[in-house]
């Protein structure tokens, strides 16, 4: 992951990134699943695998999730991804959609464009 982000934060930047990793106290994907979970509903109980299950399901989900062309135009230019406008991967919000926000929001709190 920190090779996703190398070239985000200067030296004068704050770097969000760091300092979210040294505040998450997960160590692999289905810990951090469960602790998603527990945000998302918290009070009940589940295993990691279900957790993780669930968050797939909730936010990778074709069938949950469709953003549809004129978002998927939207997201591209606002982002710089070159998805395809159409067909499945179009219209899901998945990992390269998620890292360019990410990339967008740290450069907008770093007072970059």
């Amino acid at each position: 992951m920190r090779e996703l982000f190398k070239d985000c934060f200067d030296e004068e930047d704050f770097n969000y990134f760091e300092t979210t990793l040294k505040k998450d106290s997960t160590t692999d994907a289905l810990s951090a699943a469960e602790f998603v979970y527990n945000k998302i509903r918290p009070g009940e109980l589940i295993d990691s695998e279900s957790a993780l299950n669930y968050i797939k399901n909730q936010f990778l989900s074709t069938e949950r999730i469709f953003v549809g062309r004129i978002a998927r135009r939207k997201i591209n230019a606002k982002l710089g991804i070159k998805k395809p406008l159409d067909g499945d991967l179009a219209n899901v919000f998945d990992g390269e959609d998620l890292v360019g926000a990410l990339k967008y929001l740290f450069n907008i709190s770093n007072f970059k464009k």
